[in-house]
């Protein structure tokens, strides 16, 4: 698979040839074997396959899944978030609070949320913030090692390493680490599309960082924001990625906490 038949795959399902640029080598390298596996020649063939095949499209958009991330990515949110957002959703929600991972890859966000909740100062006489974290992806390989909780020494570079003796339990003399079962509780994992949860739930909380708004074309992601939001409520909190803005066309959520990238939801 070339340039110009990548950038042609991408069209077809409306994804962003800018938001592939820093990854568009691994990507297309796993699509080619797809191809071979299915027999494809070139992109036409291959079109045609997953088009007729549903397991096989859901297959093609695994492999233009990108999950690369590390524990607390993007440290000054995660601070933010302990410091400020989630004593501000406990002061005016209570325990526990319903949360939303969405795209959730391998798992680090999940268990950076669960770490950053142990360490939010809530007000006098307040308990510990608790969460109740939902964390999807499409993708059942990352889920599985999501649910694992097995990291390389890699994955830690945003985590001091007090923290991750605190939080993780070495392995292989320090080469990886496990998330420790305390930080586990309170998960449920369910692999399916961002924008099609089989539920009705509203979130206080809402994590949609790295996945839409970089992959999907801008023309196209109003439509698909549309139903996600709807799982926020009325004064819940939505994050996107530090360099992701939404859509102007998406109505409802302004800037909050002092991050562009951070909005709370004004209206039902």
């Amino acid at each position: 698979m070339d340039d110009h038949q990548f950038n042609r795959l991408l069209a077809h399902f409306g994804f962003s040839r800018e938001g592939y640029h820093r990854v568009r080598k691994g990507v297309k390298k796993r699509l080619r074997r797809h191809m071979q596996a299915l027999g494809c020649q070139d992109l036409t063939c291959y079109l045609a396959a997953i088009e007729a095949l549903p397991r096989e499209r859901s297959e093609c958009l695994r492999r233009l899944s990108v999950p690369i991330s590390r524990i607390m990515r993007d440290g000054a949110f995660w601070e933010t978030l302990s410091a400020r957002i989630l004593p501000d959703l406990v002061d005016r929600f209570g325990n526990p609070l319903q949360v939303l991972s969405a795209g959730c890859a391998c798992g680090e966000e999940v268990y950076s949320l669960a770490i950053s909740a142990r360490s939010a100062p809530l007000a006098s006489g307040t308990d510990q913030c608790m969460l109740h974290i939902l964390a999807t992806d499409r993708n059942p390989a990352c889920l599985a090692r999501a649910q694992e909780g097995i990291y390389p020494r890699s994955s830690f570079r945003e985590l001091d390493p007090e923290r991750r003796t605190r939080h993780f339990i070495p392995l292989r003399g320090g080469r990886r680490y496990r998330i420790r079962p305390e930080l586990q509780a309170h998960i449920t994992w369910l692999c399916c599309e961002i924008d099609r949860l089989p539920l009705r739930a509203a979130f206080h909380l809402l994590l949609l960082r790295n996945s839409i708004l970089t992959y999907l074309k801008r023309s196209g992601q109003s439509a698909v924001l549309a139903p996600i939001i709807g799982h926020l409520r009325p004064g819940g909190v939505l994050v996107v990625g530090h360099r992701e803005r939404l859509p102007a066309a998406v109505p409802g959520l302004v800037p909050r906490f002092g991050l562009p990238y951070v909005y709370v939801r004004t209206s039902g």
